[in-house]
Order: C-alpha cells, then structure tokens, then sequence
C-alpha cells in the first residue's frame, strides 16, 4: 500500500507533469483530465464513486486520496486522519506515504533535534517507564515533534483536519476541518436519548461499517488487548487472526490476569488468538528489526508493529482501536472533569478513574474545580493518531470501526448522566457486548503493562534512520 508522486522523481507512470508509481493495494482512476490515486473505503458511499464527483471532504471512512490535474495536486486524508503521509519540497514536491522512498540524505538530517532526545534516553528509569511522570514528559515532547514533522530537512506530513494543494502558487496545506470545534459543538447541545436508543444507534453504525469492511477485504487481522474497546469492535468480525500481547517482567504479572480471563472467553466460543510475550528488555532489538520509519510519534505502538509484521501472510486490513478513548471517554482526566473534588475518590477503582495497575490512582485536578469542562473535553476528545502510525510502519490498511463520523460525537451530546456511566462503568460498551453478542465483559483495568519506550527512540534514531537515508 505505498505511492509516491512527484514532479521531479522518476516514476513508472506519468500524468502531465507528474511521474508516479504505486503498488497493488493502491487504485487508480482517471477521466482524462483528472487522475487519482486512493486506497480504503468509505461507509455510506462507494470511495470510487466520491472521487468521481471530487466530494472527497464529506467522506465517511478510511482513506487516502490523491488528485492530480496536469499542472495540480490535491492530497486528502479522512476525518480522523488515519494515514500519514509526507510531502517533501525540496527541489520540487513529492507526496509519498512511505519515507524511504524519498532521496533523503546524512544533509537532510536535523541533529541538533536528535542530539536532544539523545540525551534522555540513557537515564535510569522504573519499569514502567510510560507511567513515569519525568519520562512521560520525555515521550510527549517526542510526540508532539514528530506528529507531523520529521528528522529531515523540507519534510513534513500532511496534519490533522488539512489538505495539501499543490498548484501554480506554491504548496500549501489548507484546513478542512475542525475538529475541537465540531467537539466543542457537541458537548454543548444535548440528543434527547436513553442510553439504549445510543447503544442501538452506535451498534446500527458500527455493523453497517463492519460490513463494508468485510465486503472490501478479504483477510483481516484484530488487535486486542483485553480492553473494552478491542473486544466490542472484534465482534462485528470473524477475523483470520487475532493479536495479543504482553510484556513480561515480575513486574507485569498483576496485568497479565485480565488478558487470561479474556482469552478464555474466546477460547469458549472457538475464537483463537495470536497471544505473545515478549522480555521488556528485548523491545530495542524489537525496534531494531521492525521499525520501517523512525518518525514512530506513538511509541507504545511498536509491539503490535512487530506482531503484524511477523505475521506469515500480510492482512488487508488491521482493526486498530483509535478513536474509542475519546469517543466514550475512558481517559480519566474526563472522568474527574465532570466530578466535584469531593467526590472523586469515589471513583478511583472505576474503569475511567484507574487505567491501570501500573498507575495508582491520584486526582488528575488535585482538587480544583473546572466549570470550563467542554472546553477541556473538546481538547481531550481530539483523537490520538495511532491508526496511521501502525499503517505507515507495517504497511497494512489500518482502521477503526469507532471512527465513524456518525457516531463518535453522540456520548459526547448525551445527558450527563450517560456520559458519567461511559467514563466510570463503560456501561454503553458493555450493554452493546451483552444484548447484541451475548458477550458479558468482566475485566475492569485497561491494559497497562509498561516498558521502556524510550528504547523505542533511542534504536530508532540509532538504527532505523540510517537504513532509509541514501549514501
């Protein structure tokens, strides 16, 4: 599933001024004056059919599209972002979801930026190095550099709610869409709903959309922990493979428990999976072998990287949870934003209010009282963007059944006592699992096993970076 196009980078194909090429999993259509190149889907709507209508930004799906004109380009992610993909200008323009293929060189390299995180990699740190408040600050500094830029001089990728023109006036990514505003709308308007006509409403969209999915690709991998939101999205499929995993140190073992329960309630309903433990001290070596891209924003991601790329057949398409946090708003700071200080230590052993054992519970606020909560909502409800980290390094379709423009902002209007429901008791998930799958869901904690992902930076800026530059 990778393309490059340009307009000075030899290709196999060429469209007016572009030279282009792309593998298999990449489509092509054209009318003559118009050519594009996409991948996904869309829900509601054929992707082939949009694009020929160029009604591309009020798509619904998983997509990447490409329009070229003679002498223009236009460039289109989905709503919720869920591929990454790079533009260089360097001595033209080049737009490619795959890093190695541009002529980067030791030239291009920004080392003053890797001189910096260089310098935190080598501390000593507790296991879990992701709870760690010091090193959490460490990893989101990283985040936020390499969200959408990169190493590498004139070499960006496409942001959130933007598209790329290219044309006569230059490049320039142009906003398309808002996300915090169109949350922020949400959470100040109100659906006059009962908690079951939501759970039958989010069950309606999410088989319509699993359907599609189903109807599209033929071998389908799902990634689950032993999380709600994994679980309730693997349902709607009879997936090919089905992935795990966890980390193992003396440590990690409270955490291995819930994974336990959850694999025999598969095992009950001749549902198997892919489960594999790794040694925390391997994740470098793991880094070192799979790691495609050193531009990996969300670290935490690599082990599912290496077990989809270890994987004997490629699948189509991964069914990746992004979205779900959000969408029903598991993150604790939700939680405690919506609770009086007094009443929250209530809540500490709640789904919402304790992610994990790994992390012991503590007031988010530390006491205060924010009245400005849909302001603070619409900022945490903006989604992370793992989808296109897993797809960018593994090379496989990645998705998410909760990203789903009908649906991920309707928790977000319902009453507040729905939406309390939703962050401490995840009790429209677990409704949705009963009365649709029959399905009980027990396990209370989130995944939360740690490892150190600064290990992940470090082999790959000491290792996975050298492998794409040309010398």
């Amino acid at each position: 599933m990778r393309f490059i196009v340009s307009d000075h980078i030899e290709g196999s194909h060429g469209f007016g001024k572009w030279k282009y090429r792309h593998d298999n999993d990449v489509h092509t259509w054209t009318d003559g004056d118009r050519l594009c190149l996409w991948f996904g889907y869309s829900i509601e709507q054929n992707l082939e059919e949009i694009i020929q209508e160029n009604t591309i930004p009020d798509a619904n799906g998983k997509f990447c599209v490409v329009m070229l004109w003679k002498d223009k380009m236009e460039v289109y992610t989905d709503y919720f972002s869920q591929s990454k993909i790079y533009y260089n200008t360097k001595d033209g323009i080049t737009v490619t979801n795959h890093l190695a293929s541009l002529p980067l060189t030791e030239q291009d390299i920004d080392k003053i930026t890797i001189d910096k995180f260089a310098q935190g990699w080598e501390d000593d740190a507790p296991l879990y190095a992701c709870k760690d408040p010091m090193n959490m600050k460490y990893i989101y500094d990283w985040n936020a550099f390499s969200s959408d830029r990169t190493l590498f001089a004139d070499t960006s990728s496409i942001p959130r709610d933007h598209m790329l023109l290219h044309d006569h006036k230059g490049t320039q990514l142009i906003q398309i869409n808002n996300t915090y505003l169109h949350n922020l709308q949400s959470f100040n308007q109100r659906l006059d709903w009962n908690s079951t006509q939501l759970e039958d409403r989010i069950h309606e969209c999410m088989e319509q959309h699993s359907k599609v999915i189903k109807n599209e690709y033929d071998y389908i991998c799902s990634s689950i922990s032993e999380g709600i939101d994994s679980t309730l999205q693997d349902q709607y499929f009879n997936a090919n493979i089905r992935l795990m995993y966890h980390p193992e140190e003396p440590n990690t073992s409270e955490e291995l428990g819930p994974k336990e329960a959850i694999l025999k309630q598969y095992h009950a309903r001749q549902k198997h999976f892919l489960f594999e433990i790794f040694d925390v001290k391997d994740i470098g070596a793991i880094t070192t072998d799979f790691a495609l891209d050193p531009m990996l924003s969300y670290l935490d991601t690599m082990p599912t990287i290496w077990q989809v790329r270890s994987l004997n057949r490629k699948p189509d398409i991964l069914l990746y949870g992004q979205c779900a946090d959000e969408m029903f708003m598991h993150i604790p700071k939700f939680l405690m934003a919506r609770v009086p200080p007094q009443h929250r230590e209530k809540y500490k052993n709640s789904y919402g209010g304790r992610k994990s054992p790994a992390r012991p519970y503590n007031d988010p606020y530390n006491g205060q009282w924010h009245k400005d909560w849909q302001e603070r909502f619409a900022t945490m409800a903006v989604p992370a963007l793992y989808n296109r980290d897993v797809e960018n390094q593994t090379g496989v379709l990645t998705t998410s059944l909760y990203a789903d423009r009908r649906i991920f902002n309707l928790v977000h209007q319902m009453t507040a006592s729905i939406q309390l429901d939703s962050m401490a008791n995840v009790t429209p998930q677990r409704n949705i699992l009963q009365n649709h799958f029959a399905f009980p869901f027990h396990t209370k904690l989130k995944d939360g096993a740690g490892y150190e992902c600064r290990l992940v930076l470090k082999h790959l800026l000491t290792e996975t970076l050298p492998k794409i530059i040309n010398t």
